[in-house]
């Protein structure tokens, strides 16, 4: 009887030890699951003469176009207004390293998605308003002098 007592005894500590582990395992499983950094772009400065045709269409606040220049593939630029210019990465935040993690722009115009993931973004913020996506855009530094935008690969936020 004692024997048996002894085995019950070494089974459930086995058993506690092995709670214990799994537990330590998915307690560390990182939460940001998903949530890569975006690699670093290093690029040559992107300037553009806003009086160009094919910049027309940022001639109204909350207009919006794709530059295949700047940013790991290519940039998003929003006019705020006649003096604010915000440039977006066109890479998701969510699994940034997958070849389809490119964010376009609502076919509403009024903000941006990714096709692939479904995660959408706000104008002028840049943050996730829906999908599994949890950080926002990354932004990149604009500078505008009269008619010259200049994007530079600092970041803004």
């Amino acid at each position: 009887m004692a024997e048996r007592a002894e085995e019950v005894s070494t089974a459930m500590s086995k058993l506690k030890h092995l709670i214990w582990i799994t537990l330590l395992f998915v307690c560390s499983c990182d939460d940001n699951l998903g949530q890569d950094q975006i690699p670093i772009a290093d690029f040559q400065d992107v300037v553009i003469n806003l009086t160009l045709p094919e910049y027309r269409d940022l001639n109204r606040d909350g207009m919006s176009i794709y530059l295949n220049r700047g940013g790991l593939r290519g940039l998003i630029l929003y006019r705020e207004n006649a003096s604010s210019y915000i440039a977006f990465e066109r890479t998701c935040s969510y699994l940034p390293n997958e070849a389809c993690a490119n964010v376009e722009i609502s076919t509403s115009l009024l903000s941006m998605r990714d096709p692939c993931c479904g995660s959408t973004f706000s104008f002028p913020t840049g943050q996730p308003t829906s999908g599994p996506a949890r950080f926002n855009l990354r932004i990149y530094e604009t500078q505008l002098d009269g008619n010259v935008l200049t994007i530079t690969d600092n970041i803004a936020n």
